[in-house]
C-alpha cells in the first residue's frame, strides 16, 4: 500500500479494506477506528463498506480528533481468553507463549466480520486478499503466518478445544516459530492469525 499522511488522503489499492488502512493511519484497526474513515467517505465508497475498490480516493480524519479509547469490549476479552487458553497448551509442550498484537487482531477481526456477514466459514472469501496478504496489509511484516478459522462454538473452551482436536489447527497453535496472536470474533466465526514478524 502507498499513502499520504501529509494531506490525510488515500488511494485504495488491490485488496484493501478498511480495518487495514484504520491501522496503518491510526495504529488501531478496531470498528470505531474504520467506521470514522467509512463515516467520512460514504459519498465515495457507499452503503457496504466492505465495496471500497482500488483506485478511490479516501479522506482520512485527523488522528487527533480520532474517537477516544473505550473500554475493553466483549470481543476483547474473548481475545484474551483465547491467548490465555492457547497459550496454556502451547506450555504444554514447551511452546513460548504468545502475546497478542494490534495489527493481527485487526486483520483477525475483520475476517471473522466477513464470514459472520457471509454466513460462510472459509480461509478466503470471494473477493478477499489470501490470508498472508491480509496480515501484509494490516501494517505486519512476517516471517511466518499461520491461520485458523472455526465456526458454532459459543466460547474460547468450546473453540480452543475444537482446535487441538484438530491435527492441522493443533499444529498451528503450537508451532513454536509463532510469536504473535490475533483472535476475530463475530456472531460465533472464529479467527485465529498466528505470526513472526520478519
Amino acid at each position: 500500500m502507498t499513502f499520504t499522511k501529509s494531506n490525510q488522503q488515500y488511494t485504495v489499492q488491490p485488496g484493501d479494506y478498511l480495518a487495514a488502512i484504520a491501522q496503518r493511519f491510526y495504529g488501531d484497526g478496531s470498528d470505531a477506528a474504520w467506521h470514522r474513515i467509512y463515516d467520512a467517505n460514504r459519498d465515495v465508497i457507499g452503503s457496504d463498506p466492505n465495496r471500497i475498490e482500488p483506485g478511490m480516493v479516501l479522506s482520512i480524519p485527523d488522528r487527533g480528533s480520532a474517537p477516544a479509547p473505550q473500554p475493553p469490549s466483549e470481543g476483547g476479552d474473548i481475545a484474551q481468553r483465547v491467548l490465555d487458553l492457547t497459550n496454556a497448551e502451547r506450555s504444554r509442550v514447551g511452546a513460548p507463549a504468545l502475546s497478542l498484537h494490534p495489527q493481527l487482531m485487526a486483520a483477525a477481526q475483520h475476517h471473522s466480520d466477513l464470514m459472520a456477514q457471509h454466513n460462510q466459514m472459509t480461509h478466503q472469501l470471494p473477493g478477499e486478499p489470501k490470508m498472508a496478504d491480509r496480515i501484509s496489509q494490516a501494517g505486519y511484516r512476517w516471517g511466518h503466518a499461520a491461520e485458523n478459522v472455526a465456526q458454532g462454538q459459543t466460547t474460547p473452551e468450546d473453540v480452543v478445544s475444537s482446535w487441538m482436536n484438530s491435527q492441522g489447527h493443533r499444529e498451528n497453535m503450537l508451532k513454536p516459530e509463532a510469536q504473535h496472536l490475533g483472535v476475530g470474533y463475530a456472531n460465533n466465526f472464529w479467527t485465529q492469525k498466528f505470526a513472526r514478524p520478519a
